[in-house]
């Protein structure tokens, strides 16, 4: 009995040795894709990844479908069947189609630093998408992510709809902690017959009843079975608005000091990083649209006046589209989204109170309008669109070597004419 205890104790122990700490990529729907993931561990000093938040259900039919292929005789595929996702004119797939593609998208370098957060409700079908998920990892590429979250911070209202994530913590705290018993449960009887065991996490906001409210929360989830929390210091009516209460980041820290908290909220550069961990001692920090909008600002060693890396956005969008190509994102709105990112401050400038965004004489207007209608499809128009800005800017400083050849000729036709050739070639 004593052995057993033990064991079980060095297990989690284990789990927590081995978390990094440093700089988190936090989930994002359409925005923490394997592009965007190993762009952001290459060169945005990630030292952990989450995939896009996953529905439990869809993860479940996902892996239904792949045992029913597992008598075909070439097994890989079974996987190789998820490649062809069928896009409609707005850029929208089938919520099962898009699971599939995003589990089984990854790279040798992906999987094993790569936690897969799943959102839903039910405590028996969150326990089914964790043995789902982990059956999908072991058997595409015989390797398991480094770990597993549960969503109970997102504040939109798709999860007010479906209840889950804060929704479902204000609702029913009790079902809340049995299903993280139940993903605890499904990650202890999986790994029971295999080597690793990823770790179990949770994502949570400061709860509206307080700091207090919080710890007593986190401490309940801990002795559910996670192995470190994650924490968005803003309450969810705040959304993602207003500053962050690192104030109570830090108590939620002091109060759990055998768990491991990673804080989150308006973190933007390595500055913020340094400051936010300095303050309240966390184990990490997770960053979100800080990456989107600019990936090298955390990257503490291209600092410097005479780095060489991408300072423009131009040069931030190109790294971005090197990926992009290499690991195809399920739909064309996960690139338009992070362009949107990136180019938000050049080409609607909230401090420009001379910028008029009606005003169509102004090439800032037109090359917003451009991005973010449904014209741009593939990555080849994509750099079309970063050739007509370095174009139309003027700025032609460190053009990017993909579309040096482009910058001369391109017009807003040439960009919309490449898409038409692509729909004709898929």
């Amino acid at each position: 009995m004593q052995q057993s205890i033990r064991q079980a104790f060095m297990t989690k122990l284990q789990s927590k040795m081995r978390l990094p700490k440093g700089v988190y990529l936090s989930p994002m729907v359409r925005g923490s894709e394997l592009a965007m993931r190993e762009l952001a561990r290459k060169h945005g000093n990630a030292s952990l990844a989450y995939s896009p938040m996953l529905r439990d259900h869809d993860v479940i039919s996902v892996h239904q479908l792949i045992l029913s292929k597992d008598n075909e005789p070439d097994q890989q595929h079974r996987f190789q069947s998820f490649k062809g996702l069928k896009i409609d004119k707005a850029g929208r797939t089938d919520s099962v189609e898009e699971t599939a593609y995003l589990l089984h998208e990854t790279s040798s370098t992906d999987t094993p630093n790569l936690v897969v957060q799943l959102c839903g409700s039910s405590p028996q079908s969150l326990g089914e998408a964790t043995s789902a998920v982990l059956d999908i990892y072991h058997k595409n590429s015989a390797t398991l992510p480094f770990g597993i979250d549960l969503n109970l911070g997102c504040p939109q209202e798709c999860a007010k709809r479906e209840g889950f994530g804060a929704f479902l913590v204000e609702k029913d705290i009790d079902a809340t902690i049995s299903c993280i018993g139940s993903m605890r449960q499904a990650i202890d009887v999986y790994c029971s017959r295999v080597t690793t065991k990823p770790t179990l996490s949770a994502k949570i906001r400061v709860l509206d009843g307080g700091v207090d409210d919080t710890i007593v929360f986190a401490k309940k989830l801990k002795s559910a079975g996670i192995d470190f929390l994650a924490v968005h210091c803003r309450r969810r009516q705040e959304k993602h608005n207003g500053e962050p209460d690192w104030d109570a980041g830090r108590e939620i820290v002091a109060a759990l000091p055998d768990l491991p908290v990673v804080l989150n909220g308006g973190i933007s550069c390595f500055n913020d990083v340094t400051l936010v961990t300095e303050r309240t001692n966390c184990h990490g920090v997770m960053v979100a649209t800080g990456y989107l909008s600019n990936h090298q600002a955390f990257n503490s060693t291209i600092q410097s006046e005479t780095s060489t890396e991408p300072k423009s956005a131009v040069e931030l969008a190109s790294q971005y589209l090197d990926f992009a190509e290499i690991y195809p994102p399920p739909s064309y709105l996960y690139i338009q989204k992070h362009l949107r990112w990136i180019f938000r401050s050049s080409l609607q400038p909230e401090n420009d109170h001379s910028f008029n965004a009606t005003d169509w004489k102004d090439w800032r207007v037109k090359m917003w309008s451009f991005l973010v209608r449904p014209y741009l499809r593939s990555v080849e128009q994509f750099r079309g669109f970063l050739a007509l800005y370095v174009q139309q800017s003027g700025n032609e400083d460190r053009v990017p070597d993909s579309i040096l050849r482009l910058v001369s000729d391109v017009t807003f036709g040439s960009v919309k004419k490449a898409g038409k050739r692509t729909a004709r070639e898929m």
